[in-house]
């Protein structure tokens, strides 16, 4: 029996989650018995692995598929979207922030693959406000150390999040781009925007990001370079007809 609706595959859902949690959970009793882990990164790494884990077991066993992808719509502008936050971070704070951001987006990616690559992938013929909320829960359950946080802001955040980071996914397909925003919270949450110069370029790299993606006159860019091999090739028609 297929426990399918609209295209939602409840079993590779399930089996996602199954896994997300299972994961996570040993990584809080590891990392419970063991504190001095979470200062390595290699662990703090593998505390994000469940939902990439999930998503390619449920993916591979119950052949789904998904559009978003780590480079989604435009390798430049991923690639970019990654790649100037960690040098403004660097620049700014010297090497081991520009590490720190790396480390923030690849474990962003380690996530985000699950939630919105797969995930939100799986519910998109939902409404929006629907597997916003869907995911919200998930993710929020998925934080099984709840008595560390404040149980009713967190939940907004991920809320917010999961229709931010889920409209980034819809709107651009990128994974790397979903990874960075993802990130770029987890960053924020340490403080750092209480010091003026992380401030002024965070909210710089939000602009920066908006412009790269969305910005009518880079897609009006974007268009006229799509068409500047037909526009040359057409000019050599027309001297070779002459």
């Amino acid at each position: 029996m297929r426990f399918v609706y609209k295209d939602i595959h409840f079993g590779a859902i399930a089996s996602f989650y199954v896994i997300a949690l299972g994961l996570r959970l040993i990584t809080l009793v590891v990392g419970n018995k063991h504190p001095t882990l979470w200062e390595n990164y290699a662990f703090q790494l593998f505390s994000g692995l469940g939902p990439i884990v999930g998503a390619l077991v449920a993916m591979t066993i119950f052949k789904r598929r998904t559009a978003y992808t780590i480079t989604g719509k435009s390798v430049w502008k991923s690639i970019v979207t990654i790649v100037i936050p960690c040098l403004v971070f660097g620049i700014i704070g010297g090497l081991d922030m520009g590490k720190l951001c790396l480390l923030a987006f690849t474990y962003g990616l380690l996530e985000e693959y699950g939630w919105r690559g797969f995930l939100q992938y799986e519910l998109r013929k939902l409404p929006v406000w629907q597997y916003v909320l869907i995911i919200t829960v998930m993710w929020f359950l998925w934080h099984l150390d709840l008595n560390q946080r404040s149980v009713l802001p967190f939940f907004l955040l991920l809320l917010f999040a999961s229709w931010g980071i889920g409209k980034v996914a819809t709107d651009t397909h990128s994974l790397l781009f979903c990874s960075a925003f993802h990130g770029i919270v987890n960053i924020s949450k340490h403080g750092m925007l209480s010091d003026t110069p992380f401030l002024i370029a965070f909210i710089c790299i939000i602009i920066f990001w908006i412009v790269v993606w969305w910005h009518p006159l880079l897609l009006l860019a974007g268009g006229l370079y799509q068409f500047y091999p037909f526009f040359v090739t057409s000019l050599h028609k027309i001297e070779e007809y002459k």
